[in-house]
């Protein structure tokens, strides 16, 4: 059973997921607890893997969500935690480049975790960095 603490997080998931389906970065950044960590564990050089912060979070992704544009999502499939300030969930995304004009397709597996205000203060993604490198050439 789902208690209302883990719609919290649940709803943060998909709040987060809105960054990528044309949210402004003013609205999407209220979903942000000032000290939230974004970590990206196989992040490959020169992608950070962790972001400390609201600020630098903010200023991550307003490079990252110019960069490409959703084409394609599956929906998330959400997976019960012990605890109710997370969520665990997993999406794939198909997004296009357009300073290529080429395709990016990902998996993702995501760790969500909550305040008691439903603010995310630890957003953890793992993807395949291969296709990163593949698609966004350092």
């Amino acid at each position: 059973m789902v208690n209302n603490n883990q719609y919290l997080a649940m709803e943060a998931a998909q709040n987060y997921l809105s960054i990528v389906k044309g949210a402004s970065i003013n609205s999407w950044m209220e979903i942000w607890d000032e000290d939230a960590i974004v970590e990206f564990p196989y992040a490959p050089p020169p992608y950070p893997k962790q972001v400390k912060g609201k600020n630098a979070i903010c200023e991550h992704y307003k490079n990252v969500s110019g960069a490409m544009e959703l084409c394609e999502e599956k929906p998330l499939v959400f997976y019960p935690s012990s605890d109710p300030l997370l969520a665990v969930f997993e999406t794939s995304m198909i997004f296009r480049i357009p300073s290529t004009g080429n395709d990016y397709s990902q998996d993702y597996i995501s760790v969500v975790k909550v305040n008691e205000d439903g603010k995310i203060v630890l957003y953890r993604e793992y993807w395949d960095p291969s296709r990163v490198l593949k698609d966004f050439p350092v």
